[in-house]
């Protein structure tokens, strides 16, 4: 019998160590500094691509209130305490680190004073207190990857709120959908930051809704039955949980735009194809690997396409199937080349391909005759295509941040050019084909070579010149 026993023990010992083992260890700022770690562990937990995360409203207001049930917060003033979580790949916490600050400093013996007086007492209610809070929470938005999110918590003294005039075509909250009595005034439902996880069946309560906000909840699927809510035209669930695969909505022809941005998708979701109408799909901050060719079929009314910092190597040639496009916006991604069938857009005015590796804009630029903006700076590009100056009705465009050593002299044919920035490029001295450039309204040189602490008095007749023609410069 004695053997059974100790092996049922020591596997109850295993087991309590294993448990022990996964608890997250609570730090507090001093103590990561003394013990040299927060490099080790920043490193440990990198965010993807070093991004900024955003933390969900849903872990913010757990923090908010796990604070509230271990502090006399009553007696806390101007006390902000600043958070950092480092998530395994399974979204929960293996450290937290913590540090207490004043809202407002304060010089001690000359010194300013980053922390309240009670800060240590604080620090040790919390690392005896919180542990149990912690085990509970678990961020899906980061799972299958190390993550670091920040949840600031403050107590400070309630300011009056201010009385904003209520309208009865306004609803807010969960609470006040449920109690509204005159539904069919509701046009705009703003559930934003109410602890969701699916779409509640209260929004059908008001059938003449044409926006409905579900933006910083858990939501994971999304089914919208649009025949009860035959005016939506906008619908903006950012900052959810969801995949393409997660969203179903009925075909209609009254969404005019949907706002997907910070999801989970990895490419066009079908469901934004039963939106015969679309005019606006933003799916900025997902991580597009999916997209292809086939993504952009039967996308043909939609005139506003984001895809914001979206992981982009590569633009799939099928974007030319989306005939109507108008505004392109590709900031922030990892686009070496744009392709030809670009070109193909003979409907776009405003192409944002700024935050990429790009090393040349399309030859064929010119055949998008209706663009009348490029942003294009922060890229490596150190020369112009031929043919952008068949662009006529270009405004504005921007160039800065890139690798141009001599000025492109295409940029001085244009006559209808409002706004040109050359800044932080690598010009030697000052252009001087910039002075023939017949009609602009503003000039930034900024960040140049030849712009010296000497640049006002060694270019002051050329710069004299371009006031003359009213352009303002900013160099």
């Amino acid at each position: 019998m004695l053997p059974v026993m100790k092996i049922f023990f020591t596997v109850l010992l295993l087991v309590a160590g294993l448990g022990l083992a996964a608890q997250p260890v609570v730090l507090s700022r001093k103590e990561v500094n003394a013990k040299g770690i927060g490099l080790k562990l920043e490193q440990d937990y990198k965010n993807p691509e070093d991004s900024q995360l955003e933390t969900p409203y849903s872990i913010q207001k757990a923090f908010q209130e796990m604070y509230a049930q271990m502090l006399e917060t009553d007696k806390l003033q101007d006390v902000t305490i600043w958070n950092t979580l480092l998530l395994n790949a399974e979204g929960k916490i293996d450290y937290l680190t913590f540090e207490i600050l004043s809202q407002r400093f304060k010089l001690v013996n000359g010194k300013q004073q980053r922390e309240p007086d009670n800060a240590d007492s604080l620090a040790a209610i919390i690392k005896a207190k919180i542990t149990p809070y912690l085990t509970g929470i678990k961020s899906r938005r980061t799972a299958g990857k190390k993550a670091t999110l920040t949840a600031f918590v403050g107590f400070y003294p309630s300011a009056p709120k201010e009385q904003n005039a209520k309208k009865d075509s306004v609803v807010h909250g969960m609470e006040e959908a449920l109690a509204v009595k005159d539904t069919l005034k509701v046009k705009t439902l703003a559930l934003g930051r109410s602890m969701l996880t699916s779409v509640p069946q209260v929004i059908y309560r008001f059938p003449n809704l044409e926006e409905l906000l579900l933006t910083d909840n858990d939501i994971e699927n999304l089914d919208l039955d649009m025949s009860r809510l035959p005016k939506l035209r906008n619908l903006d669930v950012t900052r959810n949980i969801l995949t393409e695969k997660s969203i179903r909505i009925s075909r209609n022809r009254s969404l005019r735009l949907i706002n997907l941005q910070m999801n989970m998708l990895t490419d066009i979701p079908a469901a934004a194809r039963n939106c015969k109408k679309l005019e606006s799909l933003w799916l900025g901050n997902n991580r597009l690997a999916g997209l292809n060719n086939a993504s952009f079929k039967k996308l043909k009314s939609v005139k506003d396409l984001n895809f914001y910092k979206a992981g982009l190597a590569a633009l799939p040639t099928g974007i030319r199937k989306m005939r109507r496009l108008e505004v392109l916006d590709l900031y922030y991604n990892k686009l070496g080349t744009l392709p030809r069938s670009i070109t193909r857009l003979k409907r776009l005015t405003h192409l944002a391909v700024s935050y990429n590796e790009l090393t040349a804009l399309p030859a064929r630029i010119d055949k998008m005759k209706r663009v009348t903006t490029i942003y294009a700076h922060h890229n490596h590009l150190s020369k112009l295509p031929a043919r952008i100056t068949r662009m006529k009705d270009l405004r504005v465009v921007d160039l800065g941040f890139n690798w141009l050593t001599t000025f492109p002299a295409e940029l001085a044919a244009f006559t209808n050019l409002q706004e040109l920035d050359l800044s932080a490029n690598n010009f030697p001295d000052f252009p001087m084909q910039l002075l023939q450039i017949r009609k602009l309204d503003k000039l930034h040189l900024r960040g140049n070579p030849f712009l010296g602490a000497d640049a006002e008095q060694k270019y002051s007749e050329q710069l004299s010149q371009l006031k003359k023609k009213n352009i303002e410069v900013f160099y």
